[in-house]
């Protein structure tokens, strides 16, 4: 049974803390988008995206499957936690050495090979353990915990970024500014992670080591999630990567930007869905029945917040000039664009934990790929014609397209489910 009490409590601590983080992440962008001016910005934006991209596989998944077994059996956490840290060691060295071929193979403009390595190790390595460690909290429903490990990493980056700030004011600019805020970007991530690890191990102790036969079986539930975050880092980063190879950097430092303030918009809805999700994984245990009679319920605040958060980023985006500087006057116009994104976004996001947390993360899985497929495939199209509108035209197109996928699989499911209820009924 759902405990609203409980719920809210959760979601107020997931709230503040994304908010904390969302603050951190709005006071790096101001101060490193202004340093590095729009062409130098929208290629660091590219480059993460690039190592987004990668990222989803590391750990094959095995953060979402913690909460999953903590969620229904907290005495599994020393075992959940072993093969957590196991997936993470096997993937990393594979999939860092793909990211660092990819951007060679694929080179985004003005960018210093080792600028590009800096921010793989930040991304692939020490970005992806300590989110790990942030899921492992959300399984025991400690939000307080999981928020303050989701805000730590921005807290260091953003004294780096003032240490950046410092840096560029004090020293004559011989050095590339790109460069050095990669530098900066990998040491801040690095120190995040050890704080991450200290911390999970002291307040849960230390994990144990699975068998084979446990780890084969995680590989093969967390695959679905890791494509599941493939599909939605393509449908949401590939816009970026592509402006910046198909169209400018400046037009890809601006629709970054743009982009950057709706997702800031999305920070309630995420907590909402994380504060719900371990409970959403207990009801799962039912079928895809309860799941989704537990979601409609936070639907409508779901909803209603969207719609507000689109008005508020559409009046209020004519100040964003007087913040970042003048370079970024597009960014006006692209923030409004993307104003109405939470609202698209919000139908989908409830459909796709109904689905995964009824154990049907592959249904789930399939539509967030085809929406990151249609959105690569629109783009290739669009941005030629429309530049950074195109790209916008793709993303809404992208998440219609998801949301109307997964509404057929949940009706068809539904209908299925009804059929058979009645049928042995009949019997």
């Amino acid at each position: 049974m759902w405990q609203p009490g409980r719920l809210a409590r959760d979601t107020v601590r997931m709230g503040l803390g994304l908010g904390l983080r969302a603050l951190g992440q709005a006071l790096i962008f101001i101060i490193v988008a202004r340093i590095l001016g729009v062409e130098d910005y929208g290629a660091f934006t590219a480059l993460i995206a690039l190592a987004c991209f990668i990222s989803c596989f590391v750990g094959f998944g095995g953060h979402v499957l913690v909460v999953r077994d903590v969620a229904r059996d907290s005495s599994s956490f020393p075992q959940a936690w072993g093969a957590t840290l196991a997936m993470l060691g096997l993937s990393m060295p594979l999939l860092l050495v793909l990211y660092l071929v990819l951007a060679w193979i694929l080179p985004i403009p003005s960018v210093p090979y080792s600028a590009v390595i800096a921010v793989g190790l930040a991304e692939l390595i020490f970005g992806t353990t300590a989110n790990a460690a942030s899921y492992a909290y959300r399984g025991f429903q400690r939000m307080g915990r999981a928020a303050r490990l989701q805000t730590t990493p921005v807290l260091f980056r953003l004294l780096a970024a003032v240490g950046f700030l410092l840096w560029r004011t004090t020293q004559p600019p011989t050095e590339n500014p790109l460069v050095v805020w990669s530098y900066c970007y990998a040491a801040a991530s690095l120190v995040a992670a050890m704080y991450a690890l200290r911390l999970i191990h002291r307040d849960m102790g230390r994990p144990r080591m699975p068998a084979r036969p446990l780890l084969q079986e995680w590989f093969f539930d967390g695959v679905p999630f890791s494509i599941w975050g493939l599909g939605e880092n393509l449908y949401g980063d590939a816009d970026k990567f592509m402006l910046a190879r198909m169209d400018c950097l400046t037009h890809a430092g601006s629709y970054a930007a743009g982009y950057r303030f709706s997702s800031m918009a999305f920070l309630p809805l995420h907590a909402l869905l994380n504060a719900a999700a371990p409970r959403l994984f207990r009801i799962g245990i039912t079928g895809l029945q309860g799941t989704w009679r537990a979601v409609l319920p936070l639907a409508p605040w779901a909803l209603g917040y969207a719609l507000i958060a689109g008005f508020a980023l559409f009046l209020g985006a004519h100040w964003l000039t007087g913040l970042l500087g003048s370079d970024y006057f597009q960014t006006v116009s692209t923030t409004r664009w993307l104003a109405w994104l939470p609202l698209a976004t919000a139908p989908r996001l409830l459909m796709q934990y109904t689905l995964a947390s009824s154990g049907r993360q592959r249904l789930a899985t399939g539509a967030v790929v085809m929406g990151g497929g249609l959105n690569i495939l629109l783009n290739c199209y669009w941005i030629p014609l429309w530049g950074w509108q195109g790209a916008a035209l793709a993303t809404y197109a992208a998440e219609t397209g998801m949301a109307l996928s997964m509404l057929a699989l949940i009706l068809k499911i539904r209908t299925r489910i009804g059929r058979k209820n009645l049928t042995s009924r009949s019997g």
